[in-house]
């Protein structure tokens, strides 16, 4: 699996929405997330996915394809990912890794999964992670998983918290989709401090994190 870097931007700072997971939130984070990549340049110095300039979010899915997507998953979708999709679903463009510059060609690989065109790469990643901790799938007493972008998993835990998945090498990364996003397409946030996860939120999440 393949670790995404953000592009920097260090002309333009950002004042986000209030991070709260709703449908007018991520829509306008999508607004503004279209005008920042409008004006963003590849860094040639980056080895890993980025952005490409100009790239916008494709329209979000309706009910019946929300409803399609949960049943092909076997999920039943908390209602913060509902609202993700319903808003958008995916990029137009692929993710481009130019590996620094040092010649080699460019790979591309989506960055925000797209519903029908990633389901079986939404399906490799989970089954990835299962079988990188030898977790059985049928294993009730195991939280489902969910990637939103590269290896930031949403936990479907009644929590929902993101986090970091590589193989067997698990951290927190963030307290929720909203400030997932935020944090992960801009990097010069004015009010930064909302965004930051507050340490009395972190939890213990059965079996993915130690006590």
């Amino acid at each position: 699996m393949n670790i995404f870097k953000k592009k920097k931007n260090p002309n333009n700072y950002y004042h986000l929405p209030i991070p709260n997971n709703s449908i007018e939130f991520f829509e306008q984070i999508k607004s503004l997330s279209e005008k920042y990549w409008n004006n963003s340049d590849i860094n040639p110095d980056i080895f890993g996915f980025q952005i490409q300039k100009g790239t916008k979010w494709k329209n979000g899915l309706s009910e019946n394809e929300l409803s399609d997507f949960q049943t092909q998953m076997k999920i039943e979708f908390p209602e913060e990912l509902k609202n993700f999709y319903r808003t958008m679903n995916g990029l137009d463009k692929k993710g481009i890794n130019i590996f620094g510059s040092n010649g080699t060609e460019p790979n591309f690989n989506p960055i925000y999964y797209s519903y029908p065109e990633n389901l079986e790469q939404i399906r490799e990643n989970i089954n990835w992670i299962y079988e990188s901790n030898e977790v059985k799938i049928e294993n009730i007493e195991i939280p489902k998983i969910f990637p939103i972008t590269g290896h930031r998993f949403l936990i479907l835990d009644g929590n929902n918290q993101i986090l970091s998945m590589y193989g067997d090498d698990i951290i927190f990364w963030s307290e929720n989709i909203s400030k997932l996003i935020g944090t992960e397409i801009f990097e010069n946030i004015e009010n930064v401090s909302d965004f930051e996860s507050n340490p009395n939120f972190v939890k213990s999440i059965k079996f993915w994190l130690s006590e």
